[in-house]
């Protein structure tokens, strides 16, 4: 992930346990362990601070952490630490293993596997609500996305959950696609449009479109 903050541009390379970040020509410019064993989600940046997931089922390390611009060196938590001076908040075992974890507005969204749902506060880390459950939610790989109030969840079995955005867990509602479609790939967003593929089609959803 290509991180440009207020302080420099940083390529930000997670991996099986280990955070690393360089800058432009190659020299690593800080490092941080404790990620698990497999690591799938995608970094991303908002507001100034980096946000970093890591949750391999099978480890006993799922974190997620909010960096802050500027770190040198080696980084990493001591043991019951759960910020320091370059890591502004950490979750020790709130990361999910495929979903990368979204934030909209000042939370911070968590898409688990087995189909559960928490929030944190984006800022601090602090907890809204935990593990709330998808009623026969089924499996999910895709990342969540959100627009007009709302977080959207894509299931393997081809159904998007509508959940409001806010510090109560409500689904508004849900939209089964073809019983052909299996979900795997996060859907993406073009312009106006919502652009969505199965395992046996693409659908374009246009702003306005009705479902």
């Amino acid at each position: 992930y290509v991180w440009k903050n207020e302080k420099r541009t940083e390529i930000v390379t997670p991996g099986s346990t280990q955070v690393r970040s360089y800058d432009l020509d190659g020299k690593e410019l800080w490092s941080l362990t404790g990620m698990s064993s497999i690591t799938i989600a995608t970094p991303y940046a908002v507001d100034g601070l980096l946000y970093l997931s890591s949750g391999y089922v099978m480890s006993k390390k799922r974190p997620i952490y909010a960096v802050k611009p500027g770190a040198s060196g080696n980084i990493s938590l001591a043991d019951g630490e759960t910020s320091n001076a370059f890591v502004a908040w950490s979750q020790p075992l709130a990361a999910p293993y495929n979903p990368s974890t979204l934030v909209y507005g000042d939370r911070l969204y968590v898409l688990y596997d087995r189909a559960q749902f928490s929030c944190y506060n984006a800022k601090d880390g602090a907890v809204v609500y935990e593990r709330q459950k998808f009623p026969e939610g089924g499996g999910f790989t895709t990342s969540p996305w959100a627009y007009d109030g709302k977080v959207f969840c894509f299931n393997e079995d081809g159904t998007i959950f509508v959940i409001k955005a806010g510090d109560q867990f409500e689904i508004l509602g849900q939209n089964k696609l073809a019983e052909d479609d299996m979900g795997m790939a996060t859907p993406a967003i073009a312009g106006d449009k919502l652009l969505i593929r199965t395992s046996a089609r693409v659908y374009c959803v246009k702003k306005g479109g009705k479902a």
